[in-house]
């Protein structure tokens, strides 16, 4: 009876699983993974460089509007205009960008005379073209100095200011000199 009751205990049976090479499926698996990062990489490397390249037209055409515009502001309106129809981008500029456009328009607002300077150059991208604006430094007429009796104040210690295109003169405490 002892030898039927051990008979009857199952033995539990142990697979040993050698594997000496690799399965074809490892491999396929490995290969489409190592494929898709490297496609993905070199597409983020062509793309990256070509986002470097709009920032820099980008800061080139930005520099050149207002190189542009620092120098049409220090101008009178008369003299503004006259150079806003002759209006020409640099030589950088045209060596860097691909066919740019320089235009720029001189209008009155409650601010003054406003001027508004548009760049267009052909991108990769349409979009709209790259605008500043800035206004003109309105130079007061210069005051007859003869003129002054002797309890004003004396212009080195008086400035002009504009507020809403009427000149007012402030004396050095700060209070409004009339005349």
């Amino acid at each position: 009876m002892a030898n039927n009751s051990k008979s009857r205990i199952p033995k539990t049976a142990t697979v040993r699983i050698d594997r000496a090479g690799i399965l074809t499926t490892d491999l396929l698996v490995a290969a489409v993974a190592l494929l898709s990062v490297m496609t993905f990489f070199t597409t983020c490397t062509f793309q990256i460089r070509l986002v470097w390249k709009d920032i820099r037209h980008q800061r080139i055409a930005m520099e050149e509007l207002n190189n542009q515009l620092e120098s049409i502001t220090l101008l009178n309106e008369i003299e503004a205009s006259e150079t806003l129809e002759t209006l020409a981008p640099s030589t950088t500029c045209k060596k860097s960008l691909r066919n740019p456009k320089l235009t720029g328009s001189l209008k009155r607002d409650l601010l003054g005379s406003r001027v508004t300077l548009q760049l267009h150059w052909d991108k990769r991208h349409s979009g709209k073209p790259m605008e500043v604006s800035g206004w003109l430094q309105n130079k007061p007429q210069k005051e007859n100095l003869s003129s002054q009796s002797e309890n004003s104040p004396s212009s080195s210690n008086s400035q002009w200011i504009t507020v809403a295109g009427q000149y007012s003169k402030i004396n050095s405490s700060g209070l409004e000199v009339r005349e």
